[in-house]
């Protein structure tokens, strides 16, 4: 290639070169100058659009608290100790008589903590009280009692003649087989009385109380043992149960003796017996709930229905009326 042509050559090149960057030159100051019109169009947008939060300025939880409270009522939650009553284990014995008992353990009761809450209104008048909780604070230890089954035939003689106003901490008296016999019927339909008479028996001879009363309780209580708490919690008192929420509130026991072997020492020690008044296991009777040893007074205390003491004495003249 001859000299002037290879000169030609580079100056086309060179020209080439400057016209491109001179075109990205241009082409980069239209992008700057455009891009800077749209940043100050949208600035000036913004400017008229902006809005500042007062979310600083609001109480949110002032206004929860006003829309979430009742003007007209007011909650307390309260709390006591209360004594856990000690459940009784029965077991049977070859070697002793029916009728007559062995204490192998002796029972020791235990504490638990309850927590209540009551509603008040605007008077501060109460109306409505709930248990929420029960938290055992020291465990109860079991009675262990056995019990006879020899048999034995002892003619006795009810030692009260029935009335209204008959001493429910006085025995009834029935002998063994008087029990057996009255707690047998029909109306029982699943044989829950029948098989446990002889633990009304028992308990008058443990605690010193009526029987026929107890289990005039247990009937009227359960329906001669058909209610839901008595056929799945083995309560024939409902024993435990909160009017607003009864099978839920209502103890659990493993055992019919046990239910009934407890709510007769609750009757001795809380409601037949005044305080100080001597009982089982070298206790004496708290009588916090004492008001009299008859069916009146411990309706007074022990249920709500005040109608309870007529349908608990219509069971008993009628088991009475059997023996």
């Amino acid at each position: 290639m001859s000299k002037e042509k290879i000169i030609k050559n580079t100056i086309l090149t060179l020209i080439s070169i400057f016209a491109i960057v001179v075109l990205f030159y241009l082409m980069q100051n239209t992008r700057k100058e455009s891009y800077v019109a749209k940043s100050e169009e949208t600035l000036a947008t913004a400017e008229t659009d902006v809005r500042f939060s007062n979310a600083q300025s609001i109480n949110v939880e002032k206004i929860i608290d006003e829309n979430t409270k009742d003007r007209n009522t007011h909650e307390e939650i309260t709390s006591y100790e209360e004594e856990l009553e000690y459940l009784t284990k029965y077991r049977k014995s070859d070697y002793l008589y029916e009728g007559t008992t062995n204490i192998v353990q002796e029972g020791r009761n235990g504490i638990q903590k309850i927590i209540i809450k009551k509603t008040f209104n605007e008077n501060n008048e109460l109306i409505k009280e709930e248990q929420i909780s029960a938290v055992v604070t020291k465990a109860a230890l079991d009675k262990i009692v056995e019990i006879g089954t020899k048999k034995k035939i002892v003619v006795e003689t009810p030692s009260n003649a029935l009335s209204f106003q008959i001493p429910l901490n006085k025995p009834s008296g029935f002998t063994l087989e008087q029990f057996k016999k009255v707690l047998t019927d029909e109306k029982d339909k699943n044989k829950i009385f029948e098989n446990n008479a002889q633990y009304f028996y028992y308990i008058e001879k443990e605690y010193n109380i009526n029987g026929i009363f107890v289990a005039a309780v247990g009937i009227h209580e359960s329906a001669w043992g058909t209610s839901k708490i008595s056929t799945k919690k083995y309560n024939l008192f409902g024993y435990g149960a909160y009017d607003s929420n009864p099978y839920n509130g209502a103890y659990n026991f493993q055992s019919y003796s046990e239910s009934i072997d407890l709510l007769a020492r609750v009757f001795v020690k809380y409601y037949i017996n005044p305080a100080g008044t001597k009982i089982y296991d070298n206790q004496v009777a708290s009588g916090k709930y004492y008001s009299g040893n008859t069916l009146e007074s411990v309706n007074k205390r022990y249920a709500t229905d005040k109608n309870w003491a007529n349908g608990v004495y219509k069971q008993m003249l009628y088991l009475y009326n059997k023996k």
